[in-house]
């Protein structure tokens, strides 16, 4: 059985091509029609399925696989061929069909709004009853917008969005993806703004400035960005730049963000409805297995166990320590800490999780959420998930969102520039250093430096996000070397200079490496770059570790002049793992 993601959408687009989607499982709609007499055999080559994509349209009942309707890719990109049905549907931007990748978020946002049904045993698509009720309706009138109203508003993360906004907040996307989601895990990543708008104070050319607020963004920021759009578009939020104000470290920081939002009157009464006053007036929420968790190995594991809390709590109010013993009936043995995280999540995507005297318990009225059948050897956890369970434990004073670092340092290429983001502003906000994220060509990816002490001393800082382990190649010792001595030369005609952000009054300096794990030499190679660069110290931390020793610094185990003696060792930097006192599990997540 093939396993999706659904319930996320990114980058979908206009609302007229949602129709469109829909229309196709409508053998009544003129997209339908379209696709059977023009677009099909104009558009996709016989080689493409075009004579198998004319009679699956043609089949009553009509039932669409996924790979029929998204299409695959082609490389390059520029000699891509019309190859699945959607893809069809939609015309491109600068072409007559879109591609695979667009293609499949129009399948997740119909079938997001409840419009299109998925068969999981045949890994196909159906139309509703509701998406039939959609395409009868004559777009742009009173009665398409009351069945997008319907529609939105059962989508539990345009709650999430309307929630935060319903204060009067004016919030930016970053603001409401760090608040939208499961966040802290690799599926809802969300770009620090404090260190947006510190680079963006470093940046005077507009139009790298306009490419900084374009490109960088975290999973939660564009799922942020998207469905502001949408409401937007039903008139319930309006989009409006602000200011924003931050300080990282110990500087303040001015910047504008155009993607921000403020909600309005008919957003404030479409929140109402969505809330629903009573039973009979609560428009059901589509919940569905496949959103409960989006990357990972193990990610069969957290949506079933998030899924077994949410049908408890739909029964009746239960503490945390009966929805733990339920779990453990089940297979499933977790800490009351993972279980209190399990329920803010569920809150921030949108449910509407109360407290009660007697526990916790959802008052939204929830459909479409089938666990599938697995074989317990399908849903065990990852050793990754297992590390940050165990951090999570041992983390009570810092925050549990730079969770993520964990299964971050592991991401590969894809996630490289959060993970160094991330590990900046976690030695800044968390640790007190003072410091920035660099990044880019021919600079480290941070600095770091403390003030104040008796020695105040600089770090240069190297993030790896590696799938396996990271043993400090050639390359990557070469190029710390570099940066070392660079350092200590500050040649004038230097391109970037980067070495003046570090305050002139310090003389000492270390070197860093951070990655999810170390293996092979790491050690001689630290200990060559030390002998290549005057006899510089450094060290090598994992993520793991470092979530552990910004706790100890929090809990003032440690200061900042024990941290530099650690970070001297040229070796692993390893923090014994001791259990905290046992937390107020009865406590709201």
């Amino acid at each position: 059985m093939a396993i999706r993601t659904f319930g996320w959408i990114q980058d979908p687009g206009k609302i007229e091509n949602l129709r469109r989607t829909v229309e196709v499982f409508d053998d009544q709609s003129t997209t339908y029609r379209e696709l059977i007499d023009t677009l099909i055999p104009t558009l996709v080559e016989t080689q493409d399925g075009r004579n198998h994509f004319i009679s699956e349209l043609k089949r009553i009942p009509l039932k669409l696989k996924y790979k029929d309707l998204k299409g695959t890719a082609f490389t390059p990109r520029k000699d891509s061929r019309c190859n699945g049905i959607i893809q069809a549907a939609i015309k491109g931007q600068k072409r007559e069909f879109i591609s695979d990748w667009p293609a499949d978020n129009f399948i997740r946002w119909a079938h997001a709004l409840g419009f299109i049904h998925y068969d999981s045993g045949s890994d196909s698509f159906l139309i509703t009853e509701f998406g039939l009720k959609y395409t009868k309706t004559e777009p742009d009138t009173s009665d398409e917008k009351e069945i997008l109203s319907q529609a939105f508003l059962s989508y539990p993360p345009v709650m999430r969005v309307l929630n935060l906004l319903a204060d009067g907040d004016h919030l930016t996307k970053f603001e409401i993806g760090k608040q939208l989601g499961f966040v802290g895990e690799d599926g809802f990543t969300n770009l620090p703004q404090n260190i947006l708008v510190h680079s963006l104070a470093q940046i005077e050319d507009p139009k790298k400035k306009n490419k900084m607020l374009t490109d960088w963004e975290g999973t939660s920021d564009k799922y942020a960005r998207m469905i502001a759009r949408w409401l937007e578009y039903m008139g319930w939020v309006t989009q409006e730049e602000k200011q924003v104000v931050t300080t990282f470290g110990k500087k303040e920081h001015k910047s504008s963000i155009p993607q921000s939002y403020l909600i309005t009157p008919a957003g404030l009464k479409a929140r109402r409805r969505g809330l629903g006053t009573n039973i009979q007036k609560r428009i059901p929420k589509n919940v569905f297995w496949e959103m409960l968790a989006t990357k990972g190995k193990d990610r069969s594991y957290i949506r079933t166990r998030r899924s077994l809390i949410l049908q408890e709590i739909t029964k009746k109010s239960l503490p945390v320590q009966a929805l733990q013993q339920t779990l453990t009936n089940k297979g499933f043995n977790e800490s009351e800490t993972t279980i209190v995280n399990d329920l803010k999540g569920l809150e921030q995507i949108g449910l509407n999780i109360q407290q009660e005297q007697n526990g916790y318990f959802l008052r939204d009225t929830i459909q479409n959420l089938v666990v599938p059948s697995f074989a317990t050897e399908e849903t065990v956890k990852s050793d990754i998930q297992d590390s940050i369970d165990r951090c999570r434990e041992l983390l009570e004073h810092v925050s549990h969102d730079y969770l993520v670092l964990i299964p971050m340092s592991f991401s590969g290429r894809e996630g490289s520039r959060l993970f160094e983001m991330k590990t900046v502003e976690l030695l800044v906000d968390q640790c007190g250093f003072d410091g920035l994220r660099l990044g880019e060509a021919d600079r480290p990816d941070g600095l770091i430096f403390t003030r104040e002490l008796a020695e105040d001393y600089g770090i240069i800082i190297d993030t790896k996000a590696y799938s396996k382990n990271f043993n400090i190649p050639a390359a990557e010792r070469d190029k710390m070397t570099r940066y070392i001595n660079e350092n200590i030369q500050r040649d004038p005609i230097h391109s970037s200079k980067w070495w003046e952000h570090f305050p002139s009054d310090i003389n000492l300096f270390k070197f860093l490496f951070v990655s999810g794990k170390f293996g092979g030499q790491y050690e001689s190679q630290l200990q060559r770059i030390s002998r290549s660069t005057h006899e510089t110290a450094g060290a090598a931390i994992t993520s793991f570790n470092l979530l552990l020793l910004a706790e100890e610094i929090a809990k003032e185990k440690v200061n900042l002049q024990d941290v530099g003696e650690k970070f001297s060792c040229l070796s692993e930097v390893k923090i014994s793992e001791t259990s905290p006192p046992q937390k107020d599990s009865s406590a709201h997540p």
